[in-house]
């Protein structure tokens, strides 16, 4: 999925390592910040991913935002979940994507609302991951999913995001599905974000054996109450102990936390074809971590 023509925001490394940014969308109507915040990071990463309503935070559809992306030489890759649309919607919006323009899609599931910021609101319950994945191949063929012929087919590269657990038999599971994923269309898999390395090892056999390009991901740690929080979430990843016990030694842990991330990213260059930062925490630093480690 992010292997495609970013000549708008850089050139692939020589390596064909990428590096991806995400950004979410404003709550609001006024795309300025996002706008800012995209401009700030052209040339410094590989595409920029606009996220849809992520842990379950209404913001605004990444529909306009990417469209805006593109109003400024930016080629964007669009996140769309299962949780808020039923087919005729999630269908409905990637025609309209298409219409604009928009062919690079990354499909999550999405967080239970019960986490965001309006958690009595109901998920659609119509759309599982390989739902989406049929939506996607037939949208390509030139049908719809009730088999009735388009106005002109869809040409989309769609990958998806997987979150990993603290569950190894899940996380085989999750790495045994590969293979019909790829059968499905899918060209690319990007996995949640974890600090402990051997999860991720997991999904490396599977991702060799069928061809799928792998995306590690960066959460940013700002301080050692976010790590001891995250570790006692049901069902994450940990944090290696190490991590905690280098972020205590740093007298600004913020500033602790961009020195982790990149020790993080140095490791993660060994493992599979990107890294995506995800959008939660970086704010402002987001160019100031991307000079840090060199893009």
């Amino acid at each position: 999925m992010e292997d495609v023509q970013e000549t708008t925001t850089t050139t692939p490394s020589a390596n064909g390592y990428s590096v991806i940014a995400e950004i979410d969308p404003p709550k609001g109507a006024n795309l300025d910040s996002f706008i800012t915040s995209a401009r700030q990071i052209r040339g410094m990463v590989h595409s920029i991913r606009v996220t849809d309503s992520e842990h379950a935070i209404m913001r605004m559809s990444p529909l306009a935002p990417c469209l805006a992306l593109k109003e400024n030489k930016i080629d964007p890759v669009m996140v769309i979940n299962g949780r808020d649309r039923n087919k005729i919607s999630f269908q409905a919006d990637l025609l309209g994507a298409a219409s604009l323009g928009i062919t690079d899609i990354l499909l999550k599931e999405g967080h239970d609302p019960a986490v965001g910021d309006q958690p009595v609101v109901g998920t659609s319950g119509d759309l599982n991951l390989m739902t989406m994945f049929k939506c996607l191949a037939a949208l390509n063929d030139g049908s719809d999913l009730a088999g009735e012929p388009l106005e002109g087919k869809t040409d989309f590269r769609y990958g998806v995001s997987l979150d990993l657990t603290d569950d190894a038999t899940e996380n085989r599971r999750l790495a045994d599905s590969f293979d019909e994923m790829a059968d499905m269309g899918v060209s690319s898999v990007s996995l949640g974000p974890t600090y402990d390395l051997n999860i991720l090892e997991t999904f490396l056999p599977a991702a060799e054996r069928t061809g799928l390009k792998l995306y590690t991901s960066i959460i940013y740690l700002k301080s050692v109450a976010m790590i001891r929080y995250l570790n006692n979430l049901p069902g994450t990843p940990a944090i290696p102990q190490e991590f905690l016990k280098k972020m205590m030694t740093y007298p600004v842990k913020k500033d602790g936390g961009m020195q982790l991330a990149a020790d993080l990213f140095s490791d993660l260059k060994e493992i599979g074809d990107g890294t995506v930062l995800l959008a939660i925490g970086w704010g402002d630093r987001l160019a100031e971590f991307l000079k840090m480690i060199d893009q």
